[in-house]
């Protein structure tokens, strides 16, 4: 700012010699005693109204909550250090704060830009002269600075409407302390005696509040309960119309109405509140009207509870007897029949426990005590025992638990015994490879298993011939006494032999497969039993038709095979624009892709075959079983039929599948090679189909010779008949 006047061009006029700074600092004097007077009023302002929300807030606290001693005095000493720093900070500070002419001089030029710096830099040079400047110049500026004097204002550098308004504000402040201790002294006392004199004396209430089961401000409760907080209000000139509940949580305090309990009786009433599952030690406070009372806790402490329990149990003498140990849970499965002994052990010591037997199925208003016993409070009485005769049935246990401090166990602890019955054996025992027409020679393989739970004692086919009330048993010998498992492979099933029974063509047979365990409870051993299987007894002529008509079935099937593989084989040998007039030309058409077509088609000709030459395996099987089975057929249907068509199943027809996809894959005409390997594997199918052929027609003329046989015995019994009755019309004659 200097150097701008200095620089620039000397005035034609000189300046007087005579001009001097004087009046300059005349006014700079006069605006730092205003600025002195205006820091006394603005921080007794602030000072008084800081004092005045000081005594405001701390009587509103005090009355609301009214706090122990050291909150009080926590709160003077906050109020207190408020007033220090307003004294600190707003007077002693900025008192001592030296106000210089030079600073002053520039507070003036920034409230009347006119100067154009000439105050400050006037007062700057006669402050500290400079050799280099101009006296002329620094007369001339000086000048300039004086001429403005008649237009400068220290009033207008200071914003008097503010300082009237704080000013007003800390007397209003003041009036109102001073006004609340002229109007209620006894207030204004009360407030010195307890915030300034740390006394414990009561604020006075139109309403008296006492919650009830808080000896002491402590309430112990079980962790988890819902407690019922009730509150009993006596009022002057009637009850407040709310009444809350105030419970500290982690996140603060929450407010919560009570509700009103019974009916009010003039000025005395009851409020409650249930607080829902309390998990931590909570403070509460209850307000109603201008009545609080503070100072409640309520304390958790865990709950008596099941430290351990210990299930002894002997079953039934036919299981073995003994002493066993249970596994603990809420479910417990033991035999049907055991002595049952239960140990409970609790957490803490108890005054009072009781262990409860509910029999399932009975009234939940019956239930029998097992034990319970009632402890003095010197005692430190944990365990409690109960035995149970017999378990002949599923029951509920029910434990209730009571501490050395009146607290119960939230929930009664409660089991399941589970009498579990002795299950009949299970028998999956089936017949093996033979159906509903047995021959009298036939000799039934049963395959599979029998099981006990517990153990079996004996095991038997029965046999019912015709409509017989009593059948034959026939025991299985390999079930011994306590046996778990009785296993009957496919290599050492159990065989039955129908030889014996001397079956007649024409009965009716009911077969089914008992096992008994050796159940010793009251109602006797528990007995299983298998499918009824009905059999009918039919010569061995018949029986082996009934099985030819199964060959003719098969091999009607086999050639249906051998048209779907010969007619995919043709697709893949003809050349394309043979191919092209089927009308299908998209991508997996027969015509695009004939290899995909005849991999798919060997595919399904493998499962096909492999189930027939199984279902000739049966056949065979049962022919065997029935005591049929001769050498020629033996050779027919293994090496003939049954075994071509297995290799075919496993080998030839999954080499061909293969094959075609990956021609199918590459793409293009199918190979040669291809064509041919399917063309030999059709010609080992029908090797085959004509060797069936070849049966089929022995078949036939085995059953020209039975028709001849038939007739032949149909003569010899008519001649029989004829003789017999020309016999007796001799004997008749005269």
């Amino acid at each position: 700012m200097t150097s701008s006047i200095l620089d620039a061009p000397p005035p034609l006029d000189a300046a007087p010699a005579s001009i001097t700074v004087e009046p300059l600092r005349r006014l700079l004097a006069t605006v730092r005693r205003r600025a002195r007077g205006w820091i006394w009023v603005e921080s007794l302002g602030w000072l008084a109204i800081a004092t005045a929300a000081i005594f405001w807030t701390t009587l509103v606290l005090d009355w609301s909550i009214e706090p122990p001693g050291w909150v009080r005095l926590a709160m003077l000493s906050i109020g207190g250090s408020l007033l220090l720093w307003i004294l600190a900070t707003k007077l002693a500070g900025r008192l001592l704060t030296p106000l210089s002419d030079a600073a002053l001089a520039v507070v003036v030029e920034r409230g009347h830009p006119a100067c154009r710096d000439s105050l400050s830099t006037a007062i700057e040079l006669a402050d500290r002269p400079r050799a280099d400047v101009d006296p002329d110049l620094v007369r001339r500026t000086t000048a300039d600075a004086v001429a403005m004097l008649d237009e400068i204002r220290p009033a207008a550098l200071f914003r008097r409407r503010q300082l009237v308004m704080l000013a007003l504000g800390g007397v209003a402040a003041v009036a109102t302390v001073v006004g609340l201790v002229a109007v209620r002294p006894a207030v204004g006392s009360l407030w010195a005696r307890r915030m300034l004199g740390l006394t414990d004396a009561a604020w006075p209430r139109r309403v008296q509040l006492e919650v009830e089961g808080f000896p002491g401000g402590v309430r112990t409760v079980a962790r988890g309960t819902d407690v019922d907080v009730i509150a009993h209000v006596r009022a002057d000139g009637g009850l407040p119309t709310v009444v809350e509940l105030r419970t500290k949580t982690p996140d603060g305090w929450r407010t919560e109405r009570m509700g009103s309990r019974g009916s009010a009786d003039g000025d005395t009433g009851s409020f409650g509140h249930v607080v829902r599952g309390v998990v931590a030690d909570t403070d509460l406070e209850v307000r109603g009207g201008d009545a609080r009372l503070g100072g409640l806790r309520l304390r958790v402490v865990e709950p008596p509870d099941l430290a351990d329990l210990r299930i002894d149990y002997q079953p039934p003498a036919y299981l073995g007897g003994g002493e066993r140990q249970a596994a603990s849970a809420r479910l417990v499965r033991l035999p049907r029949g055991s002595r049952v002994r239960l140990t409970c052990t609790a957490s803490k010591p108890l005054s009072a426990a009781r262990l409860t037997l509910t029999p399932a199925g009975s009234s939940p208003a019956a239930p029998q005590t097992l034990a319970a016993f009632e402890a003095d409070d010197a005692s430190d009485r944990r365990v409690l025992a109960a035995e149970i005769d017999v378990l002949d049935a599923d029951a509920g246990v029910e434990l209730a638990l009571v501490d050395s401090e009146g607290l119960a166990n939230r929930e009664p602890i409660r089991l399941v015994l589970t009498a579990a019955a002795d299950a009949p054996p299970q028998v999956g025992l089936a017949i093996a490879g033979a159906s509903l027409a047995v021959t009298p020679q036939a000799r039934l393989p049963l395959e599979g298993t029998l099981s006990d739970d517990h153990g079996l004692t004996d095991a038997a086919v029965v046999i019912v011939r015709n409509a017989d009330q009593d059948g034959v048993r026939l025991p299985i010998a390999r079930v011994r006494d306590g046996l778990a498992v009785a296993e009957f492979p496919a290599d050492a099933p159990e065989v039955v032999s129908l030889a014996p029974l001397g079956l007649k063509v024409g009965e009716k047979l009911k077969l089914t497969v008992e096992a008994r365990d050796g159940c010793g409870l009251a109602d006797g051993p528990n007995v299983g039993r298998s499918e009824t299987w009905p059999l009918e007894v039919v010569t061995p002529e018949a029986l082996r038709a009934l099985l030819e008509a199964r060959e003719i079935m098969l091999r009607r099937r086999f050639e249906t095979v051998i048209g779907d593989l010969g007619q995919a084989r043709d697709i893949l040998a003809s050349p394309p624009r043979d191919r092209a007039g089927d009308g299908d030309d998209g991508p997996t058409s027969p015509a695009a892709n004939p290899a995909a077509r005849c991999g798919e088609a060997a595919a399904r000709s493998a499962g096909e075959t492999g189930e027939i030459a199984a279902a000739f395996r049966g056949i065979r099987r049962e022919l065997d079983i029935n005591g049929v089975l001769t050498p020629e057929l033996e050779t027919r249907l293994s090496g003939q039929i049954a075994a071509p068509l297995e290799r075919l199943a496993a080998t030839d027809l999954p080499a061909v599948m293969r094959a075609c996809q990956a021609a199918a894959a590459a793409g293009g005409q199918p190979p040669t090679p291809l064509v041919q390997q399917v063309d030999a594997v059709l010609a080992s199918m029908r090797a085959v189909l004509d060797t069936m052929l070849e049966l089929e027609s022995f078949n036939e003329l085995v059953e020209r010779l039975r028709a001849v046989i038939r007739t032949q015995e149909e003569i010899r019994a008519a001649t029989l008949e004829e003789q017999k009755k020309r016999g007796r019309q001799a004997l008749e004659g005269p």
